[in-house]
């Protein structure tokens, strides 16, 4: 069974997601989480892997706490799972109070502006929300001064069912790093003031550091979709999606004759190249010029010059003719180049690869109940 809006054969390349490798990575997670809540985070379409498919797959697997970005997203979502617990992470969008309530969303209050709003909305109701407290990103969340005047304000609490204290670790990913230990201070310090309702603070990597970091609800995102949350260390989780796009074209070429725009590759000896049909408007990253790379059976092929918008152009000299036709398969994500892999060659994260999987691809789903 597939899901996909561009049919199979008249795609340029295909997309393919493992919802069992998703399953599985929750588990991990959850295991590792010992007595934590393990959430899922599912906002930016389920990191561009389709959260229509996504979550109810996480949900038949256990999960009942779900993140997302924006208000629409959580409607979406709720529109999948009837019974989730759905928290709303940039907080609480001005104009659209009634959308939170009107769908059971709980949003993250994370200024004194927002918690006014939310209390103005509620009247004589006690609605769920949640509290954003700012350990040191400085991107949402109380500031001290605003945390101090919440803290002294008892009408400001009465009437909010606080249901999470969160804070959002800034580099947890980063070996070595003392951030992670000088927030988790900071966070400690704010529950004095704040003692009420279940704490959230461990991302995908947040988990990895166990302990005291981990908190009463964890909230995974990157690690549920394969990449790795220990980039110091051998990579735990599964590996979840790959792309395969169409080989348009190959040509022989000879020495002097140059590659894409620009003229930035220029070949030095004979040899073959292919074209392939995926780009940056795809999402395979124009940053990836000369420097990503695909695999056709087992051999890789190097990306020469730039990628243009539909295309990039692959050196495929050492590939059998029998392998390397019009029409077969280039292997840009999978087994043999992982999605950090690729972040790695285009000077980014696996979220940006993920998030930016083009709608041009053809998707198809294995594992779950297809």
């Amino acid at each position: 069974m597939t899901d996909h809006v561009v049919p199979e054969h008249l795609a340029g390349a295909v997309v393919t997601v493992d919802l069992d490798a998703i399953v599985s990575n929750y588990k991990l997670l959850r295991e590792t989480a010992n007595a934590a809540v393990t959430g899922a985070v599912v906002k930016a379409d389920a990191y561009g892997l389709g959260m229509a498919r996504v979550a109810p797959a996480l949900a038949a697997a256990g999960c009942e706490v779900f993140f997302v970005a924006h208000v629409s997203e959580g409607i979406q979502l709720r529109k999948l799972l009837s019974n989730a617990e759905i928290h709303i992470l940039n907080g609480l969008l001005s104009g659209a109070e009634a959308a939170y309530s009107d769908h059971r969303l709980i949003p993250v209050l994370g200024s004194l502006n927002e918690i006014d709003r939310w209390n103005a909305h509620c009247g004589d109701t006690s609605l769920d929300c949640d509290i954003h407290i700012d350990t040191g990103m400085l991107r949402l969340g109380l500031p001290p001064d605003e945390l101090d005047a919440l803290a002294a304000d008892v009408n400001r609490l009465q009437s909010l069912d606080i249901q999470l204290v969160m804070s959002h670790f800034a580099s947890a990913d980063v070996e070595g790093t003392d951030q992670s230990a000088r927030q988790l201070a900071a966070f400690r310090a704010a529950r004095k003031k704040l003692p009420m309702g279940r704490t959230s603070f461990a991302n995908s990597a947040g988990i990895f550091l166990g302990g005291d970091f981990l908190g009463d609800v964890v909230r995974p995102g990157i690690a549920l979709y394969g990449c790795n949350p220990t980039p110091w260390a051998a990579n735990p989780m599964r590996p979840v999606v790959s792309l395969s796009a169409r080989i348009l074209q190959v040509r022989q070429v000879a020495p002097g004759e140059s590659v894409s725009y620009g003229a930035t590759h220029v070949v030095d000896k004979p040899g073959k190249i292919a074209t392939v049909a995926a780009g940056y408007a795809d999402g395979y990253l124009r940053s990836l010029s000369g420097a990503g790379y695909g695999f056709i059976d087992a051999v890789r092929v190097p990306i020469l010059g730039r990628v243009t918008m539909d295309m990039i152009m692959l050196d495929v000299t050492d590939v059998a003719e029998d392998k390397c036709r019009p029409g077969m398969a280039v292997e840009l994500l999978g087994a043999q180049v992982t999605v950090d892999d690729v972040a790695h060659a285009a000077g980014t994260i696996g979220h940006e690869v993920m998030t930016g999987l083009g709608a041009r691809y053809h998707r198809r789903y294995i594992g779950g109940d297809t």
